[in-house]
């Protein structure tokens, strides 16, 4: 399949990229590369709409220098995708890279194989998941990672001693990426299902993992306090600083407790726990 992309010269105002980025990301865009002088958001072809171009230019017009539209055809999007994939550096134990970088010598060398699954760890919520999974205690748990995109955030959750994660999304190229990682890691322990919150109805975890926009977060809240176990945590991300107050009253709605607000340039990250 083809894709689109939005590359925009705009502002180097932080804010205005990271509210771009959010309402780009409602749009359906599931991934986006930041350069100093432009940011580029990739759709598929068939999703794409022109009035997408309005919209962001209402919004955002004083910002926007130039935007261009650029179609890249499928047989061209590997070489692409790869040559603007760089190494993510969690932490000095972790790396997350693609196969053709060379080898860090570090503890947790993670490949992934670079596709247009969002969740490379590039962007800032992903990034803000995956250093807050090394100050959790996960020996022996089981750990739901809910819109997993590439399977980044449970593969960690595996080589930090998880007991069982399973690994949900509804978007079925993400499902078939995240198979394919977990493999070229060598897991044995995560399963890899297809759907929304409501496969997960009768299962029961001591973590949820959830990196997804505010609206989706806001409507699974109940499902996944239900499913939370007692003394267990909800990491939630992928939504901007602003919005974390709607999510912690939906939190205390369903029974959770508000523990800790960690931010990133304008991102947040909530932990809830039962």
């Amino acid at each position: 399949m083809n894709y689109i992309e939005l590359k925009v010269n705009l502002s180097e105002d932080q804010l205005n990229r990271e509210l771009m980025v959010y309402e780009l990301g409602e749009l359906g865009y599931e991934s986006f590369q930041e350069y100093n002088e432009y940011l580029s958001a990739f759709i598929i072809e068939n999703l794409f709409k022109e009035s997408h171009l309005k919209l962001i230019e209402s919004r955002f017009g004083d910002a926007i220098f130039k935007i261009e539209k650029i179609v890249h055809k499928a047989d061209n999007w590997n070489k692409i995708w790869e040559d603007n994939f760089h190494p993510v550096i969690v932490n000095e134990e972790c790396v997350i890279r693609a196969s053709f970088h060379s080898i860090p010598s570090v503890k947790y060398d993670i490949l992934i194989n670079p596709d247009m699954t969002f969740g490379t760890g590039h962007h800032e919520t992903t990034l803000l998941m995956a250093k807050q999974l090394f100050k959790e205690n996960f020996k022996g748990m089981d750990v739901l990672d809910m819109g997993t995109g590439t399977g980044i955030l449970a593969i960690i959750c595996s080589l930090l001693s998880a007991r069982n994660i399973c690994a949900v999304d509804i978007d079925e190229r993400a499902v078939i990426n995240t198979i394919k990682n977990i493999e070229m890691n060598g897991i044995e322990n995560i399963s890899v299902k297809k759907g929304d919150s409501a496969i997960i109805k009768d299962g029961r975890f001591h973590f949820i993992l959830a990196n997804i926009n505010k609206n989706i977060l806001l409507k699974d809240m109940q499902t996944f306090s239900s499913v939370l176990k007692v003394n267990g945590k909800i990491l939630l991300s992928g939504f901007l600083i602003n919005d974390k107050d709607d999510l912690i009253e939906e939190g205390k709605k369903n029974g959770l407790k508000f523990v800790e607000n960690i931010e990133l340039n304008n991102w947040s990250l909530l932990i809830l726990s039962k």
